[in-house]
């Protein structure tokens, strides 16, 4: 099977301005697939496969006015053709009526919250007030139902900001019954200029990652009932997106995930999103497990996890070069169980 889910960009329009955003989109950022394109690429993945579908915006999908509008939207498209929807937003945008509006939908919404701080979210997210309307679009959304049914995350980096926080707003989030998706930032758009400081000094940053990971285990085990084995990119699952996605940006390109930003094919006339994934380069991807490094490749969890691809590519140009944050030992016992999609975006 060449693809079971995608990610698509429908924007790289936003209302914030995030200092960790891959794409480094902006306010002023036009342009992009039209609503017809997008239709017909998620026509395409789906009868190739696909029965997920990431709307991932590369911006904030919600300032597409046709994406909460009934028979134009396209959740309600990929919904038609049988295929599930994750929604990822930033929340700033979202009231009850939009809440209401997407429960009524076969959709999961994925948030933004990566502080308990007003004043670290804002900085975080570049825009001041940010945090109260983030805050107020997570309301909206657990008003609607969506924490009730499981169908409600929010997305956390992982940043020396924050880092202190992040036990409990875990603690919070399960608590409501939102799954945490906390992720190790993957550096490159913004996140790569050192004024965003949002990594740490690579001498400890394994240390902090995996301190981390094993205090929100423990917490896990002793207060929610979940067990899982800690390692990178984030806790409590394993990323499987170089297996069984792909990912179209705005322009049309298909990369492997939003972390490697290489395309190996552009949508348009004479190519289409089947060519691109069927084709020797992006079906080497799908050997990721065969093709890694070492020291992924002798890893004893090497069947359940294959690491974060986009912090090689980025560190190395190779995508299946080393985790160069992962701080596992091999002798940590090969188990492992997950409360996530498979990965993000």
């Amino acid at each position: 099977m060449p693809l079971a889910r995608m990610s698509i960009e429908i924007a790289r329009r936003c209302n914030l301005r995030c200092t960790y955003c891959y794409t480094e989109a902006s306010a002023d950022h036009r342009g992009g697939l039209d609503d017809d394109e997008l239709r017909a690429i998620v026509a395409e993945g789906i009868a190739i496969g696909a029965r997920l579908v990431s709307i991932v915006g590369g911006g904030e999908p919600l300032l597409r006015a046709s994406l909460l509008v009934d028979g134009a939207s396209l959740i309600d498209f990929a919904g038609s053709l049988g295929c599930y929807a994750y929604l990822y937003t930033n929340g700033t945008l979202l009231r009850g009526d939009e809440a209401r509006w997407l429960f009524a939908r076969d959709v999961s919404v994925v948030g933004k919250w990566n502080s308990p701080r007003d004043e670290v979210q804002d900085a975080l997210v570049g825009v001041k007030g940010a945090a109260a309307r983030i805050r107020r679009g997570v309301d909206a959304l657990i008003d609607a139902g969506f924490a009730a049914e499981g169908r409600l995350a929010l997305e956390t980096v992982i940043c020396p900001q924050n880092y202190e926080d992040l036990p409990e707003m875990w603690r919070s989030m399960r608590r409501r019954g939102i799954i945490p998706e906390v992720e190790i930032p993957t550096v490159h758009g913004r996140a790569a200029d050192p004024g965003a400081a949002i990594t740490f000094d690579p001498a400890e940053a394994g240390a902090k990652y995996a301190a981390l990971f094993d205090e929100l285990l423990r917490i896990d085990r002793a207060e929610f009932g979940f067990d899982w084995v800690p390692h990178p990119p984030f806790p409590a699952g394993s990323c499987t997106l170089f297996e069984t996605n792909c990912y179209v940006n705005d322009r049309g390109g298909v990369q492997p995930c939003a972390g490697v930003d290489r395309e190996y094919g552009t949508i348009g006339p004479g190519r289409s999103l089947s060519d691109i994934v069927r084709s020797p380069a992006f079906q080497a991807i799908r050997q990721v497990r065969a093709r890694l490094e070492e020291p992924c490749r002798s890893c004893d969890l090497v069947d359940v996890c294959y690491g974060c691809r986009g912090a090689a590519y980025q560190a190395t140009g190779d995508p299946f070069a080393a985790d160069p944050v992962c701080w596992r030992k091999r002798d940590a016992p090969a188990e492992i169980a997950c409360d996530r999609c498979g990965g993000s975006r």
